[in-house]
């Protein structure tokens, strides 16, 4: 008997839901982009995805990763700045995840 092969969101789908929620519950934040395009380099190497401010005005970030991801050198050196900052960082891997927390 074959075996059906178990369905996981890609990050683009978990992000889009996540920011779908964000907007619902009228959470301040913001996509946070970086990378690189040519020899142009944008946006803090390691910062998460999502960038905001709780209601309560505590600032949080949030990296989304697929089932398999894991997070590089660069983005554990940035959890640690702001958890040492007395932020909020989530590893995502689904949208539940955010509601358990913000």
């Amino acid at each position: 008997m074959k075996k059906e092969k178990q369905y996981h969101p890609t990050e683009h789908e978990i992000q889009e839901q996540i920011i779908n929620y964000l907007k619902y519950k009228g959470i301040f934040f913001w996509r946070n982009n970086v990378g690189r395009k040519h020899n142009l380099h944008f946006g803090l190497k390691g910062s998460a995805d999502l960038l905001g401010l709780t209601p309560n005005g505590i600032f949080f970030a949030i990296e989304v990763k697929d089932w398999k991801g894991k997070l590089s050198v660069e983005q554990k050196e940035f959890e640690k700045k702001i958890n040492k900052n007395n932020g909020i960082y989530i590893l995502a891997r689904d949208v539940d995840y955010i509601k358990d927390i913000l």
